[in-house]
């Protein structure tokens, strides 16, 4: 009898090795999680704490080109140098994104934070003077499951399966990560890798305190190329990207594809959602190096540049072209502006901007302001 009940204990002592045990580890790394890596949000995520705070005047949206060639501090002291009003501006691009992922984080900030950003400005950028013509049948997604999640709600999880080019794994992927992205650890897995493997544990090998967060302070992501994280710098990365430039590059050169069918596109969608903030649009061309450059000077990207810029005007929105000067070795890896000239760049995009596009949202923020 005894032995009997010795066993049952036993086996009770097993269940909560194998069950209890576990689940509390598992609660403990999502607590610390949460606290660490995912306390403060990033990207637009924090673009929407940031509007419950304080008005957005000016907002930057694209790839990591953007990221990389306008730091917000330059472009708000331009302006208020002008103007005598600073806006508060927020460089929302980012490497390996789409333009869908953009609108929908745009259309979730002006849903839930519509009085913030009455009457906001949205820049964008237009490679070569020609914007990007996605329709939602294409991929929504460009590598970073994680970053689509973030933005999706319900409906857009339909949308996805039924209009999305991506294929039925990518699918999958973001459906299974959406339905768990409460779970810190499943969510934020890259972030995780990232900072625990590249912070955490050269830190405990240094005998120094670690940081598990991607930034200190809230919008500090948001500022443009000094938290330009995601962009590589060391030798391989910049043979990798090089190499990448030149064969997307030649690509495009000998494109026979048009780019005219802008009905129905994200972008028209784009300009009737800031439409309902009174919001206005600006396009703006970024600095690229001649494997890119050339391309556009191909007739049929002549004609594409030339049916896109009527459109802008049809849409009433903007086209910024600033006659910045510059050379392939300014940018390293022939994608992104050296963080030596952005500030000079974005000044241009500013004066550009108040001298050709009239800025009559930053004209009635002044007033109400006043």
């Amino acid at each position: 009898m005894r032995a009997i009940t010795e066993k049952r204990k036993a086996m009770k002592w097993d269940w909560v090795l194998w069950i209890v045990l576990p689940i509390l580890v598992f609660g403990l790394v999502e607590a610390l999680v949460r606290t660490t890596t995912d306390r403060i949000p990033l990207w637009y995520g924090a673009a929407e704490r940031v509007a419950e705070r304080d008005r957005v005047d000016v907002i930057f949206v694209g790839s990591s080109r953007v990221l990389a060639a306008i730091p917000t501090e330059a472009f708000s002291e331009t302006v208020a140098l002008r103007t005598g009003y600073r806006p508060r501006t927020l460089n929302l691009g980012r490497g390996y994104t789409t333009l869908i992922e953009h609108y929908l984080g745009l259309r979730n900030l002006l849903l839930t934070h519509p009085r913030s950003v009455k009457g906001v400005t949205v820049f964008i950028e237009a490679p070569g003077g020609l914007g990007f013509a996605d329709h939602w049948h294409d991929a929504w997604v460009n590598q970073q499951y994680q970053l689509l999640v973030d933005l999706l709600r319900f409906s857009d999880v339909l949308d996805f399966w039924r209009l999305g080019g991506d294929n039925i794994w990518t699918k999958l992927r973001v459906t299974a990560r959406f339905f768990m992205r409460q779970c810190a650890l499943v969510n934020r897995r890259e972030r995780i890798r990232e900072l625990w493997l590249n912070q955490l544990i050269p830190a405990l090998l240094e005998g120094r305190t670690p940081s598990l967060a991607s930034v200190d302070e809230l919008g500090k992501d948001l500022e443009g190329p000094k938290h330009a994280t995601n962009i590589r710098s060391d030798d391989a990365a910049l043979r990798n990207a090089r190499a990448l430039a030149q064969r997307y590059g030649a690509e495009f050169e000998h494109s026979k594809v048009p780019t005219r069918v802008w009905a129905g596109s994200v972008m028209e969608d784009l300009v009737r959602l800031l439409q309902q903030v009174d919001g206005q649009l600006v396009f703006f061309v970024p600095p690229e190096s001649e494997v890119f450059r050339r391309g556009y000077r191909t007739p049929l990207h002549q004609e594409n540049m030339a049916i896109f810029a009527e459109q802008v005007r049809k849409w009433g929105a903007c086209l910024v072209k600033p006659a910045f000067k510059y050379t392939d070795e300014d940018l390293p890896d022939l994608w992104h502006l050296r963080i030596e000239l952005a500030s000079a760049f974005t000044q241009m995009v500013a004066e550009e901007w108040l001298a050709k596009c009239e800025s009559r949202n930053l004209v009635r923020t002044i007033r109400v302001s006043q």
